[in-house]
C-alpha cells in the first residue's frame, strides 16, 4: 500500500500569474511502468509548461516542480487520472524566483538514495513508521520531553539551519546515514531505549531513516510529517536556527517558506548568500 499523508492538501490563494508555485512531495508505491510513465509525463508537463525534477523507481516517484498557479492545478489533475497518483500530497509555497529552469523526469533505482545494492533494502510501502504531526513535535519541544531530534540531512545543508536541539550525525551523503547510526550506538550518541524523531527537508528521507531505526531495535521511532517545511507552514520558525537549505535554484528559505537570496555553490552544494564567500572558497555569480 502506498504510504499516505494524513492531512488535507495546502492550497496557495489566487497568486499572481507572475508568481510562481512551488509544489513538491513524494509517495512510496510500486510502478512498474517506468518508461511509458516517464515519457507520458514529460509529454503531458511540458504541454502544461511546468518546470523541475520528477524522480521515479520501482519503489515510487519523488515530485519537485513549479508553474503558474493555473499550470499546477493541471498537474495536480493529471497525478488524481493514475490511481498509483490520486490524492498526492504536494507541498505548495510560491515565490519570485523560478526555481526551476527546465522539466527533467528521471528513472532511478531508488528515488531517495539510501542503501545501494542491498540485498533486502528498506521498504517504507510495507514497513512505515509512524508520523508526528509537526504541532506535536512543537508541543514535545515546548514541554523539553525526553527524546531524541535526529536531523538525517546532510552536513552542507544543516549548516543552513537546523532545530535547536538536534542531533546531527555529521553525514556527507544520505547513504552513510546507516553506518553513521552503528557510530552513533557505539559511542552512545544514540539510545534504543530512548523515543526518537527523525526529520528532512520534506519526509522522504525519514521514510527510509525511521524504518530502517526500527529494524535496528529502537523502541519508539517517529518521522515528522512533511519534514522541515511542513513545521515552518504549520508552526513557524519555533525552535528552529537559521534557514533550511532546499534542492532548486532558490538554495535556501526561511521560516516562512521565502527565499533567503542565497545561491548554490557549484563547487560543495552550500547555500550562499549574496556578496558573501563560499566556506570553500568559490564566490557568487556575477
Amino acid at each position: 500500500m502506498p504510504v499516505e499523508h494524513n492531512e488535507s492538501e495546502p492550497q496557495v490563494s489566487s497568486p499572481a500569474d507572475t508568481t510562481h508555485v512551488n509544489i513538491s512531495g513524494y509517495r512510496f508505491v510500486s510502478i512498474d511502468d517506468l518508461p511509458e510513465l516517464r515519457d507520458s509525463m514529460l509529454e503531458n508537463f511540458n504541454d502544461i509548461g511546468v518546470k523541475g525534477t520528477i524522480l521515479i523507481a520501482n519503489e515510487g516517484i519523488n515530485v519537485a516542480l513549479a508553474g503558474t498557479a493555473g499550470q499546477i492545478q493541471r498537474v495536480r489533475r493529471w497525478f488524481e487520472t493514475d490511481s498509483r497518483f490520486k490524492n498526492l500530497w504536494l507541498k505548495e509555497s510560491v515565490s519570485e524566483l523560478r526555481p526551476f529552469s527546465k522539466l527533467k523526469v528521471r528513472i532511478r533505482p531508488e528515488i531517495i538514495t539510501f542503501q545501494p545494492n542491498h540485498p533486502n533494502p528498506v521498504s517504507p510501502a510495507d514497513t512505515p513508521a509512524p508520523n508526528m504531526q509537526p504541532e506535536q513535535l512543537q508541543q514535545w519541544l515546548d514541554n523539553n520531553a525526553e527524546f531524541t531530534l535526529l536531523d538525517t540531512r546532510n552536513n552542507y545543508e544543516i549548516e543552513s539551519g537546523t532545530f535547536e536541539q538536534a542531533l546531527d550525525l555529521k553525514i556527507d551523503n544520505f547513504r552513510d546515514f546507516t553506518s553513521a547510526v552503528d557510530v552513533a550506538l557505539e559511542n552512545g550518541t544514540l539510545q534504543k531505549d530512548t523515543p526518537i524523531v527523525t526529520f528532512c527537508t520534506g519526509g522522504i528521507r525519514c521514510e527510509k531513516a525511521a524504518p530502517y531505526l526500527i529494524e535496528k531495535g529502537f523502541n519508539e521511532v517517529y518521522q515528522v510529517e512533511g519534514g522541515i517545511l511542513n513545521y515552518f507552514d504549520k508552526c513557524g520558525g519555533k525552535h528552529w536556527q537559521g534557514d533550511c537549505f532546499v534542492f532548486d535554484d532558490r538554495a535556501e528559505i526561511n521560516p516562512a517558506l521565502e527565499p533567503t537570496g542565497a545561491f548554490m555553490c557549484d563547487d560543495c552544494s552550500r547555500a550562499v548568500r549574496p556578496g558573501q564567500t563560499c566556506k570553500c572558497g568559490a564566490s557568487a555569480p556575477a
